[in-house]
């Protein structure tokens, strides 16, 4: 029996990763998953797996002494799908997490951030793409022919704050004549007004966050129809082969003017989460 941690309500979540790696593994094994909330949810499961060790409602389960000791007694598998960067991370905690996490002696982690994989010595890394089954709904609205930038930035800067390099390229580029509009979310948006605004302009810009690792706008952003403007890193080029499809990449902020000079790409919507799991032959691992 399969056993799974994910949280996916979109009320509580505001999103649809967790949902869309629960109908991916659903898919993929062609089996339910028995939700798993404590120590005592575990009977039966040979294999449990967290999609994403660091939400907080997933550590108060999982990080519990207890859940840990069955885990290992019963010899259950654990995966783990990670989407936050460990290591060198503006959130000091998570080191802390990722030590506890460890003490599961029966472990599969795939990591997000290339840095934390070549750290862990990982070949695999994690990827945020959709569930074939999964629907964005939004409303249908006219698009913009100007970039958009939808989600979370720090107000002001501060080296230590999570999204510092976010802030400053935000801040670069408003120096700029670019036709770029910054809407900082606060995370306020309903997920169907996220995905209405998002649909609602031709180039989505996504700089990286808090880790070296495309997120799940990138995908909702090709699904909607929008051109991302994915920023990223020379070390990503490697693990991410849909960057070379449907999207525009750059470094820094000079780049982008470049970009919309050569706009001759198509966005693709055929990124799933199930391909994914073949790929990386989740089975046998």
């Amino acid at each position: 029996m399969l056993g799974i941690i994910a949280n996916d309500g979109l009320a509580v979540v505001g999103h649809s990763l967790f949902n869309n790696f629960r109908l991916g593994l659903q898919n993929y094994f062609e089996e339910e998953f028995r939700d798993v909330a404590n120590e005592n949810d575990l009977d039966g499961i040979d294999t449990l797996f967290i999609v994403d060790e660091h939400f907080t409602p997933h550590v108060s389960v999982w990080k519990q002494d207890a859940f840990i000791n069955k885990l290992n007694i019963s010899n259950i598998k654990t995966v783990v799908f990670n989407f936050e960067k460990i290591f060198d991370s503006k959130f000091p905690w998570n080191v802390d997490h990722q030590n506890k996490l460890c003490t599961i002696q029966n472990l599969i982690q795939i990591v997000s951030d290339v840095n934390d994989a070549d750290t862990l010595n990982k070949t695999i890394i994690n990827k945020q793409f959709l569930s074939r089954d999964t629907k964005l709904d939004h409303d249908k609205v006219d698009r913009i022919d100007r970039i958009l930038f939808l989600g979370q930035s720090d107000k002001v800067f501060n080296p230590s704050y999570a999204y510092s390099r976010r802030y400053q390229l935000l801040e670069e580029i408003k120096q700029t004549d670019l036709p770029v509009d910054i809407v900082v979310t606060d995370r306020a948006l309903t997920y169907r007004e996220y995905l209405t605004k998002l649909a609602s302009y031709k180039y989505i810009l996504n700089p990286l966050g808090t880790g070296e690792f495309v997120n799940l706008r990138f995908y909702e952003a090709l699904k909607v129809g929008c051109i991302p403007i994915q920023q990223i890193t020379l070390s990503m080029i490697p693990k991410y082969h849909e960057l070379l499809h449907g999207c525009h990449t750059f470094i820094d902020s000079q780049y982008i003017k470049q970009i919309l000079k050569y706009d001759n790409v198509s966005p693709r919507d055929d990124f799933y989460i199930e391909d994914y799991f073949k790929e990386i032959n989740l089975k046998n691992l």
